[in-house]
């Protein structure tokens, strides 16, 4: 009976390998929690800026890393300003990027296998002029960063359909100048597609949303996450800061990201969205639907289940302050008492449902001409 268990064995071993998915080769630079350090020399007031000029195209550029020998290594990139609020250049100075590899020249490193990341930045380098205004400081950024770092971790704690993330500490220098270079935090962010293969799902261009095909517990979680970090900046409708993926079943699963409006954040320039009763990003405010066949019970579970891990994660997190951890602790408690008591689930979640089926306009939706 030997030799059949050994080709057994051989047989489970050649389809697990063979099930793997390229996303799960990519591994290297999720798979730790390590803060990696790396140099970007860049010089950020010659990029353009796609919300400020059109026709934005990559640059050329060069990320520097260590190695495990301790080797500090260079490989060719591309970077381009990511839209949105934060490429503006008077409300950041280290604007959010793109980084695209070549993935040949990744082979062997903790980028194998990328070929376009979003780098999330902390903003203010050297602070933008607004920023002064406000009298918000470098060491803000910082912890701005920081915190829309702990909501992603958060996320990742509820379901595997969301996007991995990976902690770095990068080196800011101008080109050809020597000096000094400014050390700030910034993170990756897995990209869609990888995700997608990840979780064996399709990732679904924009504008797909269809009702009917909306998985109800999906949708259930990312309302309840968002009513726990204090973000009202998103809509699974319009598809604002979320991403639809299709599962084997034809439903559509929906993925939260960018989460700098979300009180658990509160940042200084964040604001909830216009239209709602609420005047500060700290109110919670509930989105969800109304979605016949949502199993609320069974979704409150799956947060109290992971309540101590939630509240615990800033513990662990690296140049988190102690002013963050406070705040961030104290706002996540303030969560787990409502769904603590019947009476504030009902009159908060339950009874603030938005009506089912959605109309294609929400909150989300510009005012206005």
């Amino acid at each position: 009976m030997e030799a059949p268990l050994k080709t057994a064995a051989n047989v489970l071993l050649i389809a697990v390998l063979l099930c793997a998915t390229p996303a799960q080769a990519e591994a290297p630079l999720f798979a730790s929690d390590t803060v990696m350090k790396l140099s970007i020399p860049l010089d950020f007031s010659e990029l353009c800026r796609p919300r400020e000029t059109e026709g934005c195209e990559f640059a050329p550029a060069a990320l520097i890393y260590r190695d495990a020998t301790g080797r500090n290594l260079s490989m060719p990139i591309e970077v381009k300003i990511r839209g949105g609020w934060r490429s503006l250049s008077r409300n950041c100075s280290v604007p959010l990027l793109w980084i695209r590899f070549d993935e040949e020249a990744t082979v062997g490193t903790p980028f194998e296998g990328q070929s376009l990341l979003p780098l999330t930045t902390h903003c203010g380098k050297g602070v933008s002029v607004e920023a002064l205004s406000r009298g918000t400081s470098r060491s803000d950024y910082e912890q701005f960063l920081l915190r829309e770092f702990l909501a992603l971790r958060i996320y990742t704690q509820l379901t595997e359909h969301s996007l991995r993330t990976r902690l770095v500490r990068i080196a800011y220098s101008e080109p050809g100048r020597l000096g000094r270079a400014d050390l700030h935090f910034a993170f990756f962010t897995e990209h869609f597609d990888s995700m997608a293969k990840r979780t064996d799902s399709e990732r679904l261009e924009r504008g797909s949303f269809e009702a009917d095909r909306l998985d109800a517990q999906s949708a259930a979680r990312v309302a309840l996450f968002q009513f726990m970090i204090g973000n009202t900046d998103w809509s699974i409708v319009r598809e604002r800061n979320m991403v639809l993926l299709r599962n084997s079943a034809g439903k559509q699963l929906p993925v939260p990201y960018d989460f700098d409006m979300s009180g658990l954040v509160d940042a200084d320039y964040a604001g909830p969205a216009p239209g709602l009763p609420i005047d500060r990003v700290r109110e919670r405010y509930f989105l969800g639907l109304c979605q016949p066949g949502t199993d609320w019970e069974a979704t409150f579970k799956l947060f109290q289940a992971r309540q101590d891990v939630i509240l615990n994660l800033g513990d662990r997190l690296p140049g988190f302050s102690r002013a963050s951890r406070r705040l961030t602790r104290n706002y996540l408690e303030s969560f787990f008492d409502i769904l603590g008591s019947a009476d504030k689930r009902d009159q908060e979640i339950l009874g603030a449902c938005k009506p089912w089926p959605p109309s294609p306009v929400d909150h989300t939706t510009p005012l206005g001409p």
